[in-house]
């Protein structure tokens, strides 16, 4: 009895090992100035903070680049170790995934439209009267989430939307060529974003409304099958990361 219970320790002591040298896949999506692909790397801030953070809890990682909803599908699905960055916490993900502490919370967000579109929304009040508007049409990204709040209204009150599968960019080019009427965007992502798609900032315009929530925080998600260990020395190096900003 001695023998095996020290055979299955070493055992046991040996998966382990192995499983922290194996390599963690991050997967991200090109969404400036948080992450992005430039001559073949993963660049932006969060990309940043998040290598830093996975070299300090000793893990090995690389970056792959993949659709929004094809990184949820992989979550979902895949028996790999996996995880993706800068995701929002949701009841529905909650089911399938694992997450980290908060590695960022954005500032509210507001509305982006063109000034051709300017008075028809400033002539509402809330965002709920907007989204009431049938003649204003939201363009979004169809996996993304803006929150538990936002996403409870979208749902309640049904706004006119224009989906597309990923890509961001795309958005307020929609705008411009009148196919959608506004989008919701976090502030600090704009002026990257209308360089990138290369459009005049000019011709925008950013409209805030006094009931749009608090900004949202980012997390990593994990697939279910990553160790907790390892997310535990992942949330211990969030901690130490975060003192060194504040």
């Amino acid at each position: 009895m001695k023998r095996f219970v020290i055979i299955l320790f070493f055992i046991l002591h040996v998966s382990m090992a192995f499983a922290q040298t194996q390599t963690l896949t991050i997967l991200y999506f090109k969404r400036p100035p948080y992450y992005n692909t430039v001559n073949g790397n993963a660049e932006g801030f969060l990309v940043e903070f998040v290598r830093k953070v996975f070299q300090d809890a000793g893990v090995r990682h690389v970056f792959a680049e993949m659709p929004p909803q094809r990184i949820l599908h992989y979550l979902k699905n895949s028996q790999k170790r996996i995880c993706s960055i800068g995701w929002f916490k949701t009841k529905q993900r909650q089911e399938f995934a694992k997450f980290s502490l908060s590695i960022y919370q954005n500032k509210p967000l507001v509305i982006l439209t063109t000034k051709s579109y300017q008075q028809q929304i400033v002539k509402h009040q809330s965002i709920k009267d907007v989204f009431l508007d049938r003649s204003l049409s939201l363009a979004r990204i169809d996996s993304f989430s803006y929150g538990a709040v936002l996403d409870e209204w979208i749902n309640n009150y049904a706004p006119k939307v224009h989906g597309i599968p990923s890509n961001q960019l795309v958005l307020p080019q929609l705008i411009v060529f009148n196919r959608a009427s506004y989008m919701l965007v976090a502030p600090e992502e704009i002026d990257t974003m209308l360089v990138q798609a290369k459009l005049d900032p000019n011709e925008f315009i950013s409209i805030s409304k006094s009931d749009i929530p608090q900004g949202n925080k980012r997390y990593i998600i994990y697939s279910k099958n990553v160790e907790n260990d390892l997310i535990k020395r992942v949330n211990q190096a969030i901690v130490d990361q975060l003192s060194l900003t504040q």
